[in-house]
């Protein structure tokens, strides 16, 4: 019986799996991303398919689809756990949000509160904020909130 292969430089199917196998998983270290050895093992896992018994090459594909599949919800499981597992220390809770980090400090008013709103100076920063009091430049007030990462509400 005349059955396909895959179209590439090795006459053997098992050869051109682990080929395509070896360049998916070489190409996750160029590549931004954790997904291609994930198509990589399941180019490995057609390698073995077809070791066992040789297939078409359309059948071949849909096999290496069905493994892409199932490796990648491993891989999305196995990522998920990971991230789930990993806490950032105590120190580290506010690297990515600045204004968070300032909540419980005492600030210096740098404006007269207008329409609920002035600026105050953190260090050599002047930052918006919002109060209900009736502040004047240079009184100092304590940050109790921060609403969309801007703006520091003061009481």
């Amino acid at each position: 019986m005349w059955s396909w292969s895959l179209p590439f430089m090795f006459e053997s199917d098992v050869t051109n799996w682990v080929v395509i196998g070896l360049v998916l998983s070489l190409l996750e270290l160029v590549v931004p991303g954790v997904y291609l050895i994930w198509f990589g093992f399941a180019a490995f896992a057609m390698s073995v398919l077809v070791w066992f018994s040789p297939l078409v090459l359309t059948t071949q594909l849909i096999w290496f689809a069905v493994f892409s599949a199932v490796f990648a919800l491993i891989g999305l499981y196995a990522y998920g756990y990971i991230f789930k597992k990993a806490k950032a220390p105590e120190g580290y809770s506010h690297l990515n949000d600045s204004a968070a980090q300032y909540v419980g400090l005492t600030v210096t008013v740098a404006e007269d509160v207008a329409d609920n709103q002035t600026k105050v100076k953190i260090g050599d920063t002047v930052w918006l904020a919002t109060t209900a009091k009736n502040l004047k430049k240079g009184d100092t007030a304590k940050v109790t909130d921060v609403k969309n990462n801007l703006i520091l509400v003061i009481e």
